[in-house]
């Protein structure tokens, strides 16, 4: 998720923080990965010999032999060093060649996953509905037929419905009636009225399902839209039975930037706002700012892959950018204080379940941030008892993209150890 990284791909901090841990029923360690060492191949130092001229004593047929001789010895020896350094050398090149065919064959499997995306994402039609006085646009997979789950998916940051696509292409999600939502400040959807917090995205995307006809559903969030999951489960317990955050911003919010390359505390909005100053017009850079976030580059979208050109498009054309990263900042449903806010007991008043599936090796929203808050607000109960749960994927932020199976895979068993009880 090598040569020099370009100025986006700096972004990515030099902290990877790894976290014991905890024996309990709510906080569960689902993968660790195993890195493969390199060894270096050291050159042995070569002797140097010395050779006396002859004595007066020595005749010269006695001189020329043993020249003969020492010239035989070097040729022998420099042959030998040859010989050892040429299989050393074709050793190296045939473990690099196995170990670069292993890389592409996971690279292959993403590859697939990906162009069945491209495939579900093309022939399902953007929709739209107008709510609250917004226009909301929407996606519906696996819609035909009963399906057992309903699964509403609330897109990350400077992303849109197009990460979507990637769930029904994957066999964890085949029985799930999937509705991919673009809120208001998205790309495809309106802004109308400036976006000031995440719980009035998340009636309003109640209110779409109301117009859709779903009765009750769960809901997924990924990064910034794991605030507003949260918030359709807590105000809206009859409709949402279940919110996945994904890899999300923490309960208490984000307090730190970690756009500049380093996790900069946060100690103004105007800091937030400062942040957001990149050249999104430039689609290489954004696609160098997706591709720094990532944790496994062998497994990153192509740049000429059409998946890559939506997901450019939607960071593009996000309008709501500014103030979402500022409701990003204001973001906290903990009784912890926060520079930007009171504390708060929304925590306490959950009656839907709020699973928390973030990754050890996340450093966009980090690990070390999202963890101990949300272990500290299961075991001081800050949560009712078995509302909160949380696991670790042992992934990075965009791990959507860098590890869609091992994400679908802790899905799947989130959903059947924590809703399907």
């Amino acid at each position: 998720m090598g040569g020099k990284l370009s100025q986006a791909a700096q972004i990515k901090l030099s902290m990877t923080p790894k976290v014991a841990a905890v024996a309990s029923d709510d906080i569960v360690s689902t993968s660790n990965q195993n890195k493969a060492d390199s060894g270096d191949v050291e050159d042995g130092n070569q002797s140097k010999m010395d050779c006396g001229e002859g004595q007066n004593t020595i005749s010269t047929s006695t001189q020329a032999g043993r020249k003969n001789n020492l010239s035989l010895w070097l040729f022998l020896f420099f042959m030998l060093v040859f010989i050892v350094v040429g299989l050393s050398v074709g050793l190296t090149r045939r473990n690099q060649t196995q170990q670069k065919g292993a890389s592409i064959t996971i690279s292959n499997d993403n590859m697939n996953i990906f162009d069945k995306a491209v495939a579900l994402l093309e022939s399902t039609p953007l929709q739209t509905k107008d709510v609250s006085g917004e226009t909301i646009s929407y996606r519906e997979y696996n819609g035909e037929g009963k399906q057992p789950h309903t699964l509403v998916f609330v897109p990350g940051f400077m992303t849109d419905d197009t990460l979507a696509s990637i769930l029904p292409a994957l066999p964890e999600f085949r029985d799930h009636h999937i509705i991919a939502v673009n809120p208001p400040g998205w790309h495809g959807s309106t802004m109308n009225n400036p976006v000031e917090s995440h719980a009035s995205n998340a009636d309003i995307i109640v209110e779409l399902l109301q117009v859709l006809g779903v009765s009750q559903a769960m809901v997924m969030g990924i990064s910034t839209g794991g605030g507003i999951a949260f918030y359709m489960a807590r105000r809206h317990p009859d409709k949402i039975k279940a919110a996945f955050l994904m890899h999300s911003i923490p309960l208490c919010g984000l307090r730190y930037i970690t756009v500049t390359g380093e996790l900069v505390p946060i100690v103004d909005l105007d800091q937030v706002k400062a942040s957001m100053m990149f050249p999104t017009d430039d689609p290489d850079f954004v696609y160098e700012l997706f591709k720094s976030m990532s944790t496994n580059q062998e497994g990153f979208l192509p740049r000429n892959h059409k998946l890559t050109e939506y997901m450019i498009k939607a960071a593009q054309d996000m309008p709501g950018k500014d103030d979402i990263a500022v409701v990003n900042t204001k973001f906290n449903v903990t009784p912890i204080k926060t520079v930007f806010g009171p504390p708060s007991d929304e925590l306490s008043t959950l009656k839907s379940k709020v699973v928390v599936i973030h990754g050890s090796e996340d450093f966009i929203v980090p690990w070390l941030i999202v963890e101990p808050v949300t272990r500290l607000a299961i075991i001081e109960q800050w949560a009712p008892l078995g509302k909160l749960s949380l696991y670790d994927d042992g992934a990075g932020h965009t791990s959507l993209i860098d590890k869609p199976r091992v994400f679908a895979k802790v899905y799947r068993r989130a959903l059947e150890q924590q809703i399907l009880l």
